[in-house]
């Protein structure tokens, strides 16, 4: 194609990292695992499970077990509604999620035993 240059396909780059809050999005998706999974990062085709998560970020300083659970069951949901992971973004947000549930799971069994 005729006039695309390098500075037409850095600037097609840069209107794909568009801002949301804070972070971009390119920076959400690689920090997903290192933050809370919240109701904002959310795919759009598991928006069903956006509530479910952010009342397991309101109470997680509260009852940390109830959180976990939140999030788990957040996750099996989601895992119903996409089995194969064919949406966009659904795979590495289910990663992520099961990633920190993991990593909460290990918490909180040194916690509680």
């Amino acid at each position: 194609m005729a006039g695309r240059g390098p500075s037409d396909t850095t600037t097609r780059r840069l209107s794909r990292t568009q801002t949301t809050g804070n972070l971009t999005r390119t920076q959400t998706m690689v920090n997903l695992s290192e933050s809370a999974i919240d109701s904002e990062v959310v795919p759009s085709s598991l928006s069903e499970i956006a509530g479910i998560l952010r009342v397991a970020n309101e109470i997680e300083n509260d009852s940390p077990r109830v959180a976990y659970l939140c999030r788990f069951y957040a996750f099996e949901k989601a895992h119903r509604l996409d089995p194969t992971s064919t949406g966009r973004g659904v795979r590495q947000f289910k990663t992520a999620l099961l990633q920190r549930l993991e990593r909460v799971l290990v918490v909180l069994s040194q916690n509680f035993s």
